[in-house]
């Protein structure tokens, strides 16, 4: 008698590798500020600012601005830090960008604030951009979150907790669309001088609106993440459905960035965009493979299903050319390398399941096997579920702004010497 230890039956389940290559996503650096430029709002409305209220509000904002900036800068940096950081200073810093808003004819500053950033998204993280908006320094306070939120998305999908990656992704979709519809264009339409070249790509709307869109695919590729953990069998049907989503998300993302921010898009390292393509194709085999199963497991179209999973099997292929269909050089690829042994395994799972099913149907189903699987058979559409978490900012109230008698007192010649530079102004 041959005991099932001597002969063990061959597991053709899916594999952990399937679930490492679903849920692999770019962690994305957060922006930081120049360790080199002193900011300092106490300094800098010294006159302005002496009512005791406005003065511990210009206090305050430099102690979080403080940390924040250490946050950023630290050599390990914890996203979940990053984030409480810089949602302790954007309050702070909206109410002073407010202050100055309606109180213009007194937000006079005794230091010049000069804000300098370096991108969380571009290759050369050595580049800081300056301006002296408030408004900049606000929004990238608003980035700082964002993308410190996707950094502890990141950090939970390498441990396996999805679900908590899922929630992360879906606040960092919320932080990039208000950034794309509210904050920034009405940055942009107050007649602010916004030179997009002179800023963070994180500070074009385009590029906000991208990130929304790629953190949406990230959060979906969690949940598909967190039905393959659990213990049975998927539902591979919509398995396959969630897949081919994230496939449409992560080109709709490649689109916004080619046909809104094409110049953007230079400046960010071209692997990261290689990393993309692999997603994208990643997604597309999964799609096949899992729908492949659904029709197996419906005991009635295992030809179809054949086709399916030998079509998975190709799209898991190196591709030729850059042009053309199959995963990136993944060898070849610095930041595609570390995934090498996952993508072999996957490939050699879904080779293996496909000689079963061959022969199962040579010897038992008798099916014929379509040399094209036939429109019907695939998913002409896939399952987004868009998850987001709305972000709002608080209701500030401003702080007094007042200047010193003396200073508010002007002389005739003053006023007559302001008046003409007006009129030659306008002139």
């Amino acid at each position: 008698m041959i005991t099932s230890w001597e002969n063990p039956k061959t597991d053709y389940s899916h594999p952990d590798s399937a679930i490492r290559l679903a849920s692999c996503a770019h962690r994305f650096r957060v922006p930081r500020m120049n360790p080199n430029r002193s900011v300092a709002f106490a300094r800098s409305f010294k006159t302005t600012g002496k009512h005791s209220k406005t003065r511990k509000t210009m206090l305050q904002a430099d102690e979080f601005r403080t940390k924040l900036h250490a946050a950023t800068a630290a050599d390990k940096v914890s996203h979940e830090l990053v984030v409480v950081d810089s949602r302790r200073y954007q309050p702070l810093i909206q109410q002073i960008w407010l202050s100055c808003k309606v109180q213009p004819e007194v937000a006079r500053l005794d230091e010049r604030l000069i804000f300098e950033w370096n991108s969380g998204v571009e290759e050369n993280a050595k580049k800081f951009f300056k301006s002296e908006a408030i408004m900049y320094d606000w929004v990238m306070a608003i980035v700082a979150e964002g993308l410190g939120k996707a950094g502890a998305a990141t950090d939970a999908s390498i441990a396996g907790e999805f679900a908590a990656a899922s929630r992360d992704f879906a606040a960092a979709v919320g932080i990039f669309a208000f950034l794309a519809d509210d904050q920034l264009p009405k940055w942009i339409a107050r007649g602010t001088n916004v030179d997009g070249d002179e800023l963070p790509v994180e500070c074009s709307v385009g590029v906000a609106k991208a990130l929304s869109t790629l953190f949406m695919a990230n959060g979906q590729q969690m949940a598909v993440a967190t039905l393959l953990i659990k213990a049975g069998t998927p539902n591979y049907s919509l398995v396959a459905k969630l897949c081919l989503g994230i496939v449409e998300l992560l080109e709709d993302f490649v689109s916004q960035m080619r046909n809104d921010c094409f110049k953007q898009m230079s400046r960010i390292d071209k692997e990261f965009f290689t990393l993309v393509t692999f997603q994208t194709q990643i997604h597309k085999a999964l799609s096949m493979y899992f729908q492949a199963r659904a029709l197996w497991e419906q005991q009635s179209d295992y030809g179809n299903a054949i086709g399916l999973l030998s079509d998975a099997t190709l799209a898991l292929e190196t591709r030729a050319t850059a042009a053309s269909e199959g995963l990136p050089d993944v060898v070849a690829t610095r930041n595609l390398s570390p995934l090498n042994k996952d993508v072999k395994d996957l490939r050699e799972h879904m080779k293996k399941l496909l000689r079963h099913w061959e022969k199962d149907n040579s010897a038992i189903y008798f099916e014929k096997v379509p040399h094209r699987v036939p429109e019907d058979k695939k998913l002409a559409a896939g399952i987004q579920m868009k998850k987001s978490e709305k972000f709002t900012v608080p209701d500030v109230a401003p702080v007094l702004l007042a200047l010193p008698r003396d200073v508010l007192e002007r002389s005739d010649s003053d006023i007559a010497r302001e008046l003409d530079r007006k009129l030659n102004m306008n002139g």
